[in-house]
């Protein structure tokens, strides 16, 4: 596999999440905030969901090509060889977004829990 469709791939991966991270916290906010119960809160739940998955995947696939070399110059400044970069800023996204969703799905502090473990 090349350089460029793991890039793709990596690219299409953060968005994902990026994406159902933002629908999360909209979901939390709106069933904190809103007071419905059942069918219409169903609705709501599928409209916020259609109203982040679809224009985050019509953006990705529009701004791959962008995204892409973007994302390989800024690996690239981190790494010597392009593969290492893509891996290297693939692996800092994906360690920033798992931080966010433990702090948001599951009430866990990453920070808190690596200084105690390192202490």
């Amino acid at each position: 596999m090349n350089n460029k469709r793991i890039t793709q791939y990596a690219i299409y991966a953060v968005a994902v999440l990026c994406a159902a991270l933002i629908n999360e916290h909209i979901i939390k906010y709106v069933k904190k905030h809103i007071d419905q119960q059942g069918y219409l809160l169903v609705l709501i739940d599928m409209a916020i969901v259609v109203l982040i998955f679809a224009p985050a995947f019509a953006l990705v696939t529009k701004y791959t090509k962008k995204l892409s070399q973007m994302y390989l110059k800024t690996s690239k400044q981190f790494s010597t060889s392009n593969k290492n970069g893509t891996l290297l800023g693939f692996t800092i996204a994906i360690f920033v977004l798992f931080i966010l969703y433990a702090s948001l799905r599951h009430n866990l502090n990453v920070i808190d829990d690596l200084k105690a473990l390192v202490r």
